[in-house]
Order: C-alpha cells, then sequence, then structure tokens
C-alpha cells in the first residue's frame, strides 16, 4: 500500500481492533464472549472481509472498554 494512500474503514478498523484487542491481551474468544459476538465474525472483522453493523462497533467498543471512535484512529 502506498503510504500516502488513506486506508478503507473496513481496513482501519481492522488493524485498530487487532491492535487494541493485543494491547489489553484479549484473545478473540475472551473478546467473543464479552461482546456476544461469535468468533468467527470477529475474525471476519479483523481481517476486514465484512461490514460491520454500528451495533457491532458498539458492543466490540464496549468489549474492549474504548471509545468507538478508537476504532477508527488513523494516527498510528
Amino acid at each position: 500500500m502506498n503510504p500516502s494512500e488513506p486506508l478503507k474503514a473496513a481496513e482501519l478498523l481492522a488493524r485498530n481492533l487487532r491492535r487494541l484487542r493485543e494491547e489489553r491481551h484479549v484473545t478473540i474468544e475472551a473478546l467473543s464472549r464479552a461482546t456476544g459476538l461469535s468468533m468467527q465474525r470477529l475474525v471476519e472483522i479483523e481481517a476486514a472481509r465484512r461490514d460491520v453493523r454500528l451495533d457491532e462497533l458498539t458492543l466490540i467498543a464496549l468489549g474492549l472498554g474504548v471509545r468507538i471512535v478508537a476504532l477508527f484512529d488513523d494516527t498510528g
């Protein structure tokens, strides 16, 4: 990817979801239990293979203890 090319929202979400989850030492299984989303669904979101609904974003953010905007942070 060209460094000057902005990430697509799904790719940005996927990157940040993985980073936030790993920083908090939260497994996909643990996040699945915390959110009620299936592990398969979380894997698909983290791989940017599926669109995500607002209610799923809310559950993920709550499960990670972050605001939804943290899932779309493009500063790092």
